[in-house]
């Protein structure tokens, strides 16, 4: 009994997103005290973790990166309210510091020649939010830059409100139809929205990157395009479709083992 409870538990954690226990007590019917019981359990065993405290406490998967915040700013229709705490970088500027104090990560697990690894990456994707969509903003311009360790995993989401994977390379190559090419162009092929410019291997270099550990993995989004790559890719991949919207700009989820 316990233990299918636990299950249920845990199936509206993941199907729901944080969930308080007020919610839990509300869906299955059952005494706070019988829920509170369940949870401490649940934690005990690395199932799911928690958020905040007293009434505020909210429950989540463990190891997983909590995408909420970004993925509700990313896909807003309109202008989104960022609260100065949050995880936008309006410039290049704030980018790099914030990107700089990423060392931080060494205390979990993440390994010096992975970290210079982990900055490249993490520096190209972000750095061509900022290159691919100067003028092009959909009104507020930077990225949502966001890291998390959890369970021995290291999760770098990295988005933008800008133009889109496809609007960047169309004019480069207009024989690209579709977001998922223009996707798949990017990451495999030597192009770049910047033409005439001879640019265009960054993302070619990160896909490398990524595809060069076992234990690394990357999922893109822009508009109706997907594209994964890594053996940890599937679980990215897995994290940005819980999000039924499409990104009218880009975001780019990395996972990096600390294990």
């Amino acid at each position: 009994m316990n233990t299918n409870t636990r299950n249920t538990i845990l199936e509206i954690i993941k199907r729901n997103g944080p969930t308080r226990p007020v919610n839990l007590v509300r869906e299955l019917g059952i005494s706070p005290q019988a829920i509170h019981r369940h949870l401490r359990q649940m934690v005990l065993a690395g199932q799911i973790e928690s958020i905040g405290r007293g009434p505020k406490t909210h429950y989540h998967v463990a190891g997983s990166p909590q995408l909420d915040k970004a993925m509700q700013w990313c896909l807003s229709a309109t202008e989104p309210t960022v609260n100065p705490r949050e995880n936008v970088c309006e410039t290049r500027d704030v980018f790099t510091g914030r990107l700089a104090h990423m060392g931080y990560f060494t205390r979990f697990g993440l390994k010096e020649d992975d970290l210079s690894l982990v900055l490249a990456v993490a520096g190209e994707i972000g750095n061509n939010c900022f290159d691919h969509n100067l003028g092009n903003w959909r009104d507020v311009p930077g990225c949502w830059f966001e890291t998390k360790a959890t369970l021995g995993r290291l999760w770098i989401c990295i988005a933008d409100r800008g133009q889109g994977v496809f609007r960047s390379l169309i004019g480069a190559d207009p024989s690209i139809l579709d977001d998922q090419t223009a996707l798949v162009t990017a990451f495999e092929k030597t192009i770049s929205g910047r033409f005439p410019e001879n640019r265009g291997n960054g993302l070619k270099f990160v896909r490398n990157v990524i595809a060069g550990g076992e234990k690394r993995g990357l999922a893109c989004r822009s508009g109706a395009g997907l594209v994964d790559y890594g053996m940890l890719g599937r679980n990215c991949r897995d994290e940005i479709t819980r999000y039924s919207a499409d990104p009218v700009g880009a975001i780019t989820l990395f996972l990096w083992s600390l294990t």
